[in-house]
């Protein structure tokens, strides 16, 4: 049985870690709440911008822009997000489990680019090239999304990838994140039966109109487009990170509880033991000295 002094050190460290703990969940419960809200936010205006740009594919010409066109898959790209610190539970295992499936099924040379330290750290050993990595940021904000966006574009324009994918976690609620692997480049064109929820024949689709031109108007949606769309899936990792996180802490801190609870079970069993002992002593040396 551990001595007196070693279960009270024990439990003393605990109840520092569970301070800790309590802390950091906390945080993480505030800044998912504003990632929350960042999410909830964006996907309105996002998810239209990709409609937009879908619809657009399905209704241009084949050679309209690059982005917008499908071509002979001789390398591809995987973007990967992870978070940039750990302590969040299964969510970086989740998403780089995901992505090392995906990447082992495929039979055309894949390289990656990985944002956020996790993600880099677990890959960059291995056999895939990594291209680039990027830190995943505090403030998610459109300019800085917006030089990742660059670097995708001039990546597949320059046609060292001729397709890229994209790897992150979807945030559904707080206790439910969903891994996620979506093509990202060539944009796909929506399906006709998609603009109204009608069967294709049943409605007459009519074009846009572009001002001053096609290439112009198109050209100037997709570069915004993927940078919204790259601002979107990171603000989705966040609050799914920091709900992950929340969760995690939280089952750290009852964890704590419960170890100190049975420690203190442990001391109060250990001090009762020492004090019998010292009374059996006392009452041996007494009857000794009284015979």
């Amino acid at each position: 049985m551990l001595s007196v002094a070693s279960v009270k050190r024990k439990i003393r460290s605990i109840k520092n870690i569970r301070q800790i703990t309590r802390a950091m969940m906390l945080v993480s419960a505030a800044k998912m709440k504003k990632a929350e809200t960042a999410i909830l936010s964006a996907r309105p205006y996002a998810r239209s911008m990709e409609q937009i740009l879908s619809s657009v594919a399905m209704r241009a010409e084949k050679d309209t822009h690059p982005l917008l066109t499908f071509r002979d898959v001789q390398q591809q790209l995987v973007v990967i997000v992870t978070s940039q610190r750990g302590l969040c539970g299964g969510f970086n295992a989740s998403i780089t489990k995901n992505t090392l499936n995906f990447l082992m099924q495929q039979t055309i040379p894949t390289a990656i680019i990985c944002i956020g330290q996790k993600g880099m750290l677990y890959f960059k050993h291995m056999d895939w090239k990594m291209v680039s990595n990027h830190p995943m940021p505090d403030k998610i904000t459109y300019e800085g999304c917006e030089k990742i966006a660059k670097e995708i574009i001039e990546l597949y324009l320059s046609h060292r990838f001729d397709r890229v994918y994209v790897s992150y976690n979807e945030f559904k609620s707080v206790f439910q994140q969903c891994p996620t692997i979506k093509q990202f480049m060539p944009i796909e064109p929506m399906a006709a039966s998609s603009i109204d929820g009608t069967h294709p024949s049943s409605r007459f689709i009519t074009d846009y109109l572009y001002e001053p031109s096609v290439n112009s108007v198109v050209e100037q949606l997709l570069s915004q487009d993927i940078a919204i769309q790259i601002q979107r899936i990171l603000l989705e990792s966040a609050a799914a990170e920091h709900s992950a996180r929340m969760v995690a802490m939280e089952s750290a801190t009852k964890s704590a509880g419960e170890m100190i609870d049975a420690l203190s079970l442990s001391y109060n069993r250990a001090r009762q033991a020492g004090i019998t002992k010292e009374i059996t002593e006392i009452v041996g040396a007494a009857e000794a000295l009284a015979g």
